[in-house]
């Protein structure tokens, strides 16, 4: 069986989330190749979800009629959507494992 393959696409506040992200590391620990691997392995955790991006679980929550999906990944949590008839996965936050995320997303939602 062939997986169809779907396009990775960042929403703005998904790429904020990862430049904060890297900011703090950079800031914090000053190492800079620490940053650039963590941009490196995020990006990687998110195009992983270009074939069965529907494998994780739902959130209950929606984002203009899509379900969001929530996939772990270390110590952060990418939630994103998926368009099936676009073959499109958009990631909508990438936030920091530990946050109060029902909040921060709940409150995205409202003002998105």
């Amino acid at each position: 069986m062939k997986w169809e393959k779907y396009k990775i696409e960042y929403t703005h506040s998904g790429r904020d989330d990862m430049r904060k992200m890297k900011k703090y590391i950079l800031e914090k620990f000053k190492y800079r190749e620490y940053a650039e691997n963590f941009t490196n392995k995020m990006k990687e955790a998110a195009e992983s979800l270009k074939t069965l991006p529907t494998g994780y679980d739902t959130t209950g929550f929606q984002y203009r009629g899509y379900d969001v999906y929530l996939k772990p990944y270390h110590t952060y949590q990418i939630f994103y959507v998926v368009d099936e008839i676009s073959h499109t996965v958009t990631i909508l936050r990438v936030l920091q494992d530990g946050m109060n995320w029902k909040m921060v997303l709940n409150q995205w939602l409202c003002d998105n």
